[in-house]
């Protein structure tokens, strides 16, 4: 029996979270062809990195909007609903087209010899589909993992950024930076301008160097979470292009500043999606007013030094009130639970925290009472799906139009 003949389009997309993650093109490339080849149907900037490839492609989309072009967006993973991984001119596509396009990947999927692609590579597919029957005349492509082997990896980029370099997801991309580095660079095309951030350490700077040669611009580091800095990168790419606005208003929702700084009555909020040890670094020196911090995870490979920003600025005093354990219902990847939570940061000399709640909502009003009580702001921090079980909440409590509330320009 073919795959996926007996359920809906949702239903299949949904079944292809037991396949889990896998690197590698043929998929793709396989199921591109059967589908005539709509990534080719529009010029592309393609971003990897670890931190800041995001808030990087929401501000080149912006700009790319603002010019007068048609603009793709496709990025992941996403806050409330699959549709806003894939955005036309800033706004996610609708559900009715999105089933469309799943149904033309299913098919393709299920012609002999029947080849199965992977959550990440659906959505992919998808998005090519939709961004060609669009007219897109302008693709802002995001990898999902890596580059070298990213479904993203065959899309028609004629410019490439590459943001931060820090250790994640080693089980599939290498044990040391130096081979991190290696599968994100490895998105340059020979001939196609290069822009990176300015990395550090000098053996990743040697292996980006070596696989882009003189295609490579190295850009000075700014920080992995600098908006403003991205916003900089944007207007290069800008001037590289010839496009006629070099910026344009955006809002990239749970990550942007000032992104839910409202949500609390009478409390400053802040929402940060920093997930893994560079990007809670950067986040945590950037808190510069004391605060409540919600914190919740994903599982994590490296889990203790994931948390070790986190440690040491707990351990110095300077910012935190008080600190509340929860985590995420949503997403395709496991929590990190409570107890776990518990166990990493004792392993690290914390002791317990002043309150904890499985439930993610319940936990936001408990931190938001003690920002309250205690007159601060409030910090929700530790995994992108804990800001999306939030930003739901929020919805729905104000009757907000989801789809408005996603639009990112």
């Amino acid at each position: 029996m073919q795959e996926g003949i007996n359920i809906n389009p949702r239903e299949w997309l949904d079944s292809r979270i037991a396949m889990g993650m896998k690197l590698g093109l043929e998929n793709c490339q396989t199921l591109l062809s059967r589908l005539g080849d709509p990534h080719l149907d529009f010029p592309s900037i393609h971003v990897a990195g670890s931190n800041g490839k995001g808030s990087l492609c929401v501000q080149l989309s912006a700009a790319a909007s603002s010019s007068g072009l048609t603009t793709g967006l496709f990025t992941s993973p996403h806050l409330v609903t699959v549709e806003e991984r894939i955005r036309i001119d800033g706004r996610p596509i609708k559900p009715d087209d999105f089933k469309r396009h799943l149904i033309r990947v299913r098919e393709a999927s299920e012609q002999e010899p029947e080849c199965s692609p992977t959550y990440f590579e659906t959505t992919f597919l998808a998005a090519m589909l939709a961004f060609s029957e669009a007219g897109v005349e302008r693709g802002i492509i995001e990898t999902g993992m890596g580059g070298r082997l990213d479904a993203t990896r065959l899309v028609d980029a004629d410019l490439c950024f590459l943001t931060t370099i820090s250790m994640e997801h080693s089980e599939f991309l290498g044990d040391n930076l130096r081979e991190i580095a290696f599968e994100k660079a490895s998105i340059h095309r020979p001939g196609v301008p290069m822009i990176a951030i300015l990395h550090e350490d000098t053996e990743v700077r040697e292996v980006i160097e070596g696989i882009a040669g003189s295609d490579l611009v190295w850009w000075p580091s700014q920080g992995p979470t600098s908006w403003e800095g991205y916003g900089s990168m944007v207007q290069v790419a800008a001037e590289m292009l010839e496009w006629s606005s070099s910026s344009g208003e955006c809002v990239w929702p749970g990550r942007s500043p000032d992104f839910g700084q409202d949500w609390v009555e009478g409390v400053t909020t802040r929402i940060s999606a920093a997930h893994n040890a560079e990007s809670l670094a950067a986040d945590l020196s950037e808190i510069d007013r004391p605060c409540v911090l919600l914190f919740g995870m994903t599982a994590k490979n490296d889990l203790r030094e994931t948390l070790i920003p986190l440690v040491r600025e707990l351990a110095s005093g300077r910012i935190f009130q008080g600190i509340v354990y929860t985590q995420p219902i949503s997403g395709r990847n496991r929590a990190v639970t409570i107890e776990e939570l518990k166990v990493a940061m004792s392993s690290l000399g914390m002791g317990s925290p002043d309150a904890a709640n499985e439930n993610p909502i319940e936990a936001f009003v408990i931190a938001s009472k003690m920002a309250a009580d205690s007159d601060c702001d409030l910090i929700v921090m530790g995994s992108v799906y804990l800001v999306g079980d939030l930003f739901k909440h929020m919805v729905e409590r104000h009757g907000w139009n989801l789809w408005e509330a996603l639009t990112s320009h």
